[in-house]
């Protein structure tokens, strides 16, 4: 989270509460230390704000929606999250949903350009990220 609420990407929502935020979340900022058994340790905090936490869940709640995180592994990281901050039970969809959505988007581009830079065929996450983005306009199209 950048800048001040209503800022843009990352910024609250103007209902949603202000909360310590990594910025840069997924689940590779996530390290046990020491290896193999050690305490969870949140890596790379360089972004580190007062923001919305939807955007730090978006990333992970796309990679979900798009069929590249496992749903046992969705809804374990969920759990302990919700357990953490106190919202254990509640659906969280209502506020990850456009922050997930447009995460999905942004991870769609970055893979096609990627791919096209490096002139290969787009691999398997990147092309699940990139049929997400279909059924999201699919939706959107819906009267």
């Amino acid at each position: 989270p950048r800048g001040p609420r209503g800022a843009g990407p990352g910024s609250a929502a103007p209902d949603a509460p202000l909360a310590l935020c990594h910025g840069d979340f997924h689940l590779g900022q996530l390290v046990r230390h020491p290896a193999p058994d050690g305490p969870w340790k949140l890596i790379d905090v360089d972004d580190v704000g007062l923001g919305d936490p939807a955007w730090d869940l978006a990333r992970p709640a796309a990679w979900y929606a798009a069929g590249v995180l496992p749903p046992a592994e969705w809804d374990r990281f969920l759990g302990a999250y919700q357990s953490a901050n106190g919202t254990a039970g509640r659906d969280p969809w209502p506020r990850l949903d456009a922050p997930a959505r447009a995460l999905t988007a942004q991870i769609a581009a970055l893979a096609l350009t990627k791919a096209y830079a490096a002139r290969r065929p787009l691999d398997g996450d990147e092309e699940a990220c990139v049929d997400a983005c279909a059924r999201i306009a699919a939706v959107a199209e819906l009267p």
